[in-house]
């Protein structure tokens, strides 16, 4: 429930805890976890690390848990715990706002938003002999592009019922519901003021990030988007994500659902991305969240070999093949094993595939990768009246990354069924267990294509509101959202 979840400013357990004050006794040492407000104004410039790297933290938090759960969502995988089963039935079977599905991923983001407000605060106060102007401008398009980010993952899983997207001074305050519509418009918004304020933020950021951002991570070129320019190009790769949602939808001020104007836009945000064409650059560059092994850190909670985490039984159906030789993405990341159950028969079925992707605990988890750029841009193209760019950008993708054969002239004669039949082929692949399947399916109206295990399992358009949020508003959320 917002009331109460806003109530802790910081995520707990930042990746460096950096010291917002000192003492001549060295034994009274500071709640770094909960810094007061006057160690944050005696040092600003370390409370804005501090801030920047919960920030960061608390997304790598939130990311397993949403790939997982829209994975489930999207039939692309099981969360099999022996001993628990509702954490695959709450998600499946019995999808409600007290239910295991039900409640998730939605507390994680609004922390970070709390966080985020907190952050902008503290640049905003802070004087001009500790930050100028231009490390303000650069702190604050950081702010407000994670908070677009948030924002989205929360309207992602919740959908027509909507979202709260105001953060109050006072935590105990409770902002109202808007609109799906209208909560993609404010992210839309804050991501074009983001880019903006990056566009006059000098050449660094006052603080680090941390290893998603940077090589080899980043990719086969060695990009890091540690810098204020390159951040900025990957602000406009999320709008671009954002534009083509909106314009898929129809979502206010994008005309009828899959009408050029909304795409046309996420072009433009496209060419000032970091897409790039460079055959080695298109299935490793992006930004992921890291993990580590590390003493006091975090393991990838969806690496292979996890035995709870599978992938779903019919993940095999529909591969193409290039002759003998299947998908490369499909061969890539899934692979045959001996089998596992779910926790009862009435729960889920056995499969015996599982996930390849995620190979170890120090993996890095996706959330923003070219080979999705290169996906959008040729749906916008398409969508935009450019059939022969649409179809190109779909080859590139799947000759370099599924060693597939093009589709070339036939598939610049597709009809918008067959092409989007092709476009959701492409992106399920190539995007398998990212956290997409599920909300490409939904945008494009072919949820019910999603396989059901059981007769008792159901396909879920978007999950509720969890009860505490309910409770604390009075059951007073549009949409039915209290169900």
């Amino acid at each position: 429930m917002i009331k109460h979840k806003f109530t802790r400013t910081l995520t707990a357990g930042a990746l460096t805890l950096l010291a917002a004050g000192c003492s001549s006794d060295r034994l009274i040492v500071p709640d770094y976890q909960n810094p007061t407000s006057g160690q944050i104004s005696s040092d600003p410039l370390s409370a804005i690390q501090f801030l920047a790297t919960g920030i960061l933290r608390q997304d790598r938090d939130i990311i397993g848990g949403y790939i997982s759960g829209t994975g489930i969502l999207g039939r692309e995988s099981y969360n099999y715990t022996p001993t628990e089963g509702r954490n695959h039935s709450g998600w499946v079977q019995t999808v409600n706002s007290k239910s295991f599905g039900g409640v998730a991923l939605w507390a994680g983001p609004y922390v970070n938003l709390r966080n985020i407000f907190t952050f902008v605060q503290v640049v905003e106060g802070a004087s001009d002999a500790t930050l100028s102007a231009a490390q303000k401008s650069a702190a604050l398009g950081f702010a407000h592009t994670y908070e677009a980010w948030m924002l989205l993952y929360i309207i992602n899983t919740r959908n027509e019922i909507g979202a709260v997207v105001e953060v109050q001074s006072d935590p105990r305050a409770i902002s109202p519901f808007v609109s799906r519509d209208s909560v993609f418009n404010h992210i839309i918004g804050r991501l074009d003021q983001a880019y903006a304020e990056l566009g006059t933020g000098g050449t660094a950021f006052p603080f680090a990030f941390d290893a998603g951002f940077t090589a080899p991570l980043a990719g086969a070129t060695g990009t890091s988007f540690t810098s204020v320019a390159n951040f900025r190009r990957v602000n406009r790769a999320l709008a671009a994500r954002v534009n083509a949602y909106r314009a898929s939808l129809g979502i206010a001020g994008c005309g009828a659902p899959r009408s050029a104007t909304c795409y046309a836009t996420a072009l433009t945000n496209l060419s000032q991305s970091f897409l790039s064409t460079t055959p080695a650059d298109i299935t490793s560059l992006g930004v992921f969240r890291p993990f580590s092994t590390a003493a006091n850190e975090v393991q990838n909670p969806l690496r292979s070999g996890v035995a709870a985490i599978v992938a779903h039984f019919k993940v095999d159906s529909g591969v193409q093949s290039n002759g003998a030789t299947r998908d490369l993405r499909f061969t890539r990341k899934i692979t045959a094993f001996a089998g596992r159950n779910a926790a009862a028969p009435t729960i889920g079925v056995r499969t015996t595939f599982d996930h390849l992707q995620f190979t170890g605990a120090a993996a890095a988890l996706p959330v923003l990768r070219n080979e999705e750029l290169i996906l959008l841009r040729a749906e916008a193209k398409w969508f935009t009246g450019d059939k022969a760019g649409a179809i190109a950008d779909l080859d590139l993708v799947r000759t370099v990354s599924g060693g597939l054969a093009p589709y070339g002239a036939a598939g610049i004669a597709f009809t918008e069924t067959q092409f989007i039949d092709a476009l959701l082929y492409e992106r399920r692949f190539s995007l398998f267990f990212e956290g997409h399947r599920w909300i490409d399916l939904r945008r494009f109206g072919r949820l019910s294509q999603l396989p059901l295990d059981l007769a008792s399992h159901q396909i879920v358009t978007n999950l509720p509101v969890p009860q505490a949020e309910c409770l604390i508003r009075g059951g007073d959320v549009p949409n039915n959202g209290c169900n």
